[in-house]
């Protein structure tokens, strides 16, 4: 929608300026005027649209904005990657692990998640036990999800949810991804469950709202 404005107001803009330079050299105000009209038939169109799927793109919003506050971190993790090495001497096992960790995230926040599937997947292959093995798991089951394949997405969240990570910062998130998945499954009664027990046991969580609207569609 955006180019369609900005292609809308370029042509306004040049039409007004068209008409006062060309006035004398008999410019087709009429064959403007109906191009114009045109355009912004096209770009209420383009506006009903957007209003039609707004829950849509607010979802889309929020993962944005999930994949920029990651990229950010992905910066911040590389920028003082050579000031860590320097203060603290890791060994191989340990900077190959954190490799894969933070290749596999910046593939997803690059929507490669193809590559971020399997980066996840060796992380946890080679580190079952390391350091961000919960949040590879976590990683795993999005990208899955991303890819299109909700039922391994399903797998690798309930995965998460079994190794009892209650307390993970992103647990809440989990049971609403979760969710999503279930539902573009079918599986609506599961779904159900998973959004009861989020609003119910995190009633401040920033995705409540769209939580309990879940609930009232289902």
């Amino acid at each position: 929608m955006k180019k369609s404005l900005l292609k809308y107001l370029i042509f306004t803009l040049c039409f007004f300026s068209a008409a006062g330079i060309n006035a004398e050299e008999g410019l087709d105000i009429d064959m403007i005027l109906l191009k114009l009209n045109k355009e912004l038939k096209t770009l209420n169109k383009e506006i009903l649209s957007l209003k039609d799927n707004n829950e849509l793109l607010s979802e889309e919003l929020r993962l944005n904005s999930e994949k920029i506050t990651e990229l950010f971190e992905i910066i911040e993790l590389n920028s003082s990657k050579k000031e860590k090495i320097i203060k603290t001497t890791k060994t191989d096992s340990e900077t190959k692990a954190l490799k894969l960790f933070s290749d596999g995230k910046s593939s997803f926040v690059l929507e490669d998640y193809q590559k971020a599937i399997k980066l996840f997947s060796s992380y946890l292959d080679t580190f079952p036990n390391s350091i961000n093995t919960e949040d590879s798991k976590l990683w795993l089951a999005r990208s899955y999800f991303a890819s299109g394949s909700s039922l391994r997405s399903k797998e690798k969240y309930q995965e998460f949810h079994a190794n009892g990570n209650k307390d993970h910062p992103k647990f809440a998130d989990s049971l609403y991804e979760l969710s999503i998945a279930l539902i573009d499954l079918k599986e609506f009664s599961g779904a159900k469950v998973l959004l009861s027990k989020m609003i119910d046991e995190y009633p401040d969580h920033a995705l409540n709202p769209k939580a309990n609207q879940l609930l009232e569609d289902l």
